[in-house]
């Protein structure tokens, strides 16, 4: 699972999960199969798309079994830090999910791509058409926003900004910064503050301030996202399944 949450330095609004799932009930259980090596290049018009479709499926699962591991921890430090590393693994998710969109938009420019996903059953087929939809839609700069201003970088004006906007509304407030000998006593809680303002302001376009009213609209984009990566996981590991027969 993947959640978001808006920034509250004592209390974090409800959470809303991503979870990563396979068709339906069909595949309740985890399936394991084989193929070749040769099976994934006897096709060299697709071997490029279908390792890369693993690549993306691997991170995304990776990512989101962090997450689910950070959301069920009872174990401190790791209660403490338990909002700013959910927050960290869904800014690396969505990274991920953005640039596995990018496959996409490559299987979508070319000819003999995109009837391979016409040879695919009609469940794989729908979900390619509805992820086509979505790249060429509005919603895919929110993720091109979290790859480039929260997942991947450090944007050079962004933290200054919401520093700068914390300090005039609260320029008393008193943050903690923590070192020691293991790797989770390092934090400046004033960073995570940053990040969660970056998010729900840059990425999400939320400008209004904290309430009933931006915390529906974030789990309504959190919500949407939560679709397209289920949809793009499915695609993927399906697609992949289809040709290395």
């Amino acid at each position: 699972m993947v959640a978001a949450r808006e920034h509250h330095r004592t209390n974090g609004s409800k959470p809303f999960n991503f979870i990563l799932t396979t068709w339906g009930q069909d595949l309740g259980r985890s399936r394991t199969r084989s193929a070749k090596t040769s099976a994934i290049t006897k096709h060299p018009e697709l071997s490029n798309v279908l390792i890369r479709l693993m690549l993306s499926v691997n991170d995304i699962a990776l990512a989101s079994d962090a997450n689910d591991e950070w959301a069920s921890t009872t174990v401190q430090p790791r209660v403490y830090r338990k909002a700013a590393a959910r927050m960290y693994f869904i800014r690396v998710l969505m990274g991920h999910v953005y640039e596995g969109l990018t496959i996409i938009e490559h299987i979508s420019r070319v000819t003999a791509l995109k009837a391979a996903v016409d040879r695919c059953d009609a469940r794989t087929v729908a979900a390619y058409q509805a992820l086509d939809t979505f790249i060429r839609s509005p919603e895919m700069k929110t993720l091109d926003r979290f790859r480039n201003r929260a997942a991947f970088h450090y944007d050079r004006q962004l933290p200054e900004r919401h520093l700068r906007e914390i300090a005039q509304h609260s320029p008393d407030a008193i943050w903690s910064y923590s070192m020691g000998s293991e790797p989770l006593d390092w934090r400046f809680e004033l960073a995570d503050a940053v990040m969660d303002r970056i998010v729900i302001r840059e990425v999400f376009g939320l400008k209004e301030p904290r309430g009933p009213e931006r915390t529906r609209k974030t789990e309504a984009i959190a919500t949407r996202i939560q679709d397209i990566s289920m949809l793009f996981t499915n695609f993927a590991a399906h697609f992949v399944w289809h040709h290395s027969n």
